[in-house]
C-alpha cells in the first residue's frame, strides 16, 4: 500500500469528505461532503491502466446518478410538499445505490477489478460511513433490504474465486446487519468499526503476499504459520467462534431475538453459515491438501501480519462482554 503525495492529498480530502458528512447538520453540507469524497476517491484509484480507467468512470457514474436522485430527493422534502413518503423513499435509495446494498450491488462488482487493495479498503469502509449515517436520521423500514442483503452477499460468493469479489460479496451481507442495526444508536457503529479492523487485517495480509485470486495458494510455497494466519483471517471473517467475527454477528442476531424477530435471527444464523462456508473453501485447500511445507515445521519469529491475524482470536473476550452489554 505505498502512498505518494498525490494519493496522500486524496487520501486527506476523503477523510475532510467524510467528516464534513458526518458532522454538520444541514443536509446541502452532508451532501457536499459525500461530493469531496467521490471526487477525491476517483482519481485515488484510478491507474493508467485500461481496466482501472473504466471502472473508475463506472464508478462515477453510479456515485453521480446516487447524488443526484439524493439532491432531488432532498429539494422536494424541503419544499414541503404532500407527498413526503415518496421522498423519504427516493431518498433512502439514493443512499442505497451509493453503497451498493442488495439489489443495487452489480456495479460494485464491475469496479472492484480494477481497484488495488488499498482502494478496496476505502470503498468497502469509510465510503460506506457517511451513507450509513444518513440512514440512521431517517424512519423508513429497511427490512427488505436487510432479507436481501443477507441473501445476495452469501450465496453469490459462491461462485467465485477472486479475493476483491469475495470480499465484496462479504460486504453485501455484512450490510445485511447494518442496515437492520441502523435504528439501534450507536450499535451500529461497533458492527461497523469492528468489521472495519477484520477488512483491515485481511487486506493487508492479501497485498503483502499478491494474492488475487485462490489458486495463487497452490503456487506460493507459505510457511505453516503464514497458512496458519491466512486460517485464522479468514474465520474470522466468516463468523466461526471465537473469534472476533463471531461476536460481532452474535450482537446483531442477539438484539433480533430481543426484538422478537424471529424470521430475522434465523435467516441471519443460516446464511451466515453458508459465508462461513466460502470462507472456509478459501484456506482449506490451502492449509490441508496443496501443502509443501510439513505441519511440524514450525516458524520460530512472528511477522506483524501473524500479530494481526492472532489479535482477532484474542480479542473475543472482550467482545464477549460487549455482546452482554447489548
Amino acid at each position: 500500500m505505498f502512498l505518494n503525495s498525490s494519493k496522500s492529498l486524496f487520501l486527506s480530502f476523503m477523510a475532510v469528505g467524510v467528516i464534513i458528512s458526518v458532522s454538520c447538520n444541514s443536509w446541502i453540507l452532508v451532501w457536499a461532503g459525500m461530493e469531496v469524497f467521490l471526487i477525491s476517491f476517483v482519481p485515488f484509484f484510478c491507474s493508467f491502466g485500461f481496466v482501472s480507467s473504466e471502472c473508475s468512470m463506472s464508478y462515477f457514474l453510479v456515485q453521480s446518478l446516487s447524488s443526484s436522485l439524493f439532491i432531488f430527493s432532498l429539494v422536494f422534502l424541503l419544499m414541503d410538499f404532500d407527498f413526503d413518503f415518496y421522498m423519504n423513499s427516493f431518498l433512502c435509495l439514493s443512499l442505497l445505490l451509493k453503497l451498493g446494498c442488495a439489489p443495487f450491488h452489480s456495479w460494485v462488482f464491475g469496479v472492484v477489478p480494477g481497484m488495488s487493495y488499498d482502494s478496496l479498503l476505502i470503498f468497502f469502509t469509510f465510503s460506506s460511513l457517511p451513507p450509513f449515517f444518513l440512514l440512521s436520521l431517517i424512519s423508513y423500514n429497511l427490512y427488505i433490504f436487510v432479507f436481501l442483503g443477507l441473501v445476495v452477499g452469501s450465496v453469490g460468493g459462491l461462485n467465485h474465486s477472486s479475493f476483491s469479489k469475495i470480499i465484496g460479496f462479504s460486504s453485501v451481507f455484512n450490510m445485511g446487519f447494518l442496515i437492520y442495526l441502523i435504528k439501534v444508536g450507536s450499535l451500529w457503529l461497533i458492527y461497523f468499526f469492528l468489521y472495519f479492523l477484520m477488512v483491515f487485517f485481511l487486506v493487508v495480509f492479501l497485498n503483502f503476499y499478491r494474492f488475487d485470486y485462490m489458486n495463487m495458494l497452490f503456487l506460493v510455497g507459505l510457511s505453516f504459520l503464514c497458512k496458519l494466519s491466512f486460517w485464522f483471517l479468514f474465520l474470522s471473517m466468516g463468523g466461526m467462534p471465537p473469534m472476533l467475527g463471531f461476536f460481532v454477528k452474535l450482537i446483531s442476531i442477539e438484539y433480533s431475538i430481543l426484538n422478537k424477530d424471529y424470521f430475522i435471527s434465523f435467516f441471519m444464523v443460516i446464511f451466515s453459515l453458508v459465508v462461513m462456508f466460502y470462507y472456509l473453501r478459501c484456506s482449506f485447500i490451502s492449509l490441508f491438501i496443496y501443502s509443501f511445507v510439513l505441519k511440524w515445521n514450525f516458524s520460530k519469529s512472528l511477522s506483524y501480519l501473524n500479530f494481526f491475524s492472532f489479535l482477532s482470536f484474542f480479542l473475543f473476550p472482550l467482545l464477549f462482554l460487549f455482546s452482554g452489554l447489548f
